[in-house]
């Protein structure tokens, strides 16, 4: 339910991103049968990638583990999704695998990093976009 929610929040924001030459990509760590089914359920029209062994998430340095999945901050963030209307189907892929927003450039600098502390941690997702069009304008103007 979390993935979800993320996934609507930063919907509004794609044509900023795309405006600025960047594109959203969302990865998962679910088979690509379940990411399929994501794709269905949440009908994400940006690309989709998983990755089961996990190991974009340890490059990124992301949270794993009961106690960053099971904590007072979830909790919260869990009533907070649900009164939005979010609901959890079954778990697909790792249960206790966290998240992040991330932007990468091309050359592989990182101006944004945002690594979630819980389940259902999320920043506002206009930081990473203004990160995108700083550098855009950044780019450009070089």
């Amino acid at each position: 339910m979390f993935c979800k929610e993320q996934v609507a929040q930063l919907r509004d924001y794609i044509p900023r991103v795309h405006e600025a030459g960047a594109e959203l990509i969302v990865i998962g760590n679910g088979t690509a049968e379940q990411a399929q089914w994501f794709v269905e359920d949440t009908g994400l029209d940006v690309p989709l990638y998983t990755d089961p062994s996990l190991q974009v998430y340890d490059a990124v340095e992301a949270r794993r583990g009961v106690l960053s999945s099971m904590n007072w901050g979830t909790i919260s963030a869990a009533l907070r999704t649900f009164r939005r209307g979010f609901r959890q189907n079954r778990t697909m892929g790792a249960a206790f695998q966290q998240g992040g927003v991330f932007v990468i450039t091309p050359g592989g600098d990182m101006p944004y990093r945002y690594v979630s502390g819980h389940a259902g941690d999320h920043p506002d997702p206009a930081e990473p976009v203004r990160a995108i069009e700083q550098f855009a304008a950044t780019a450009q103007s070089s």
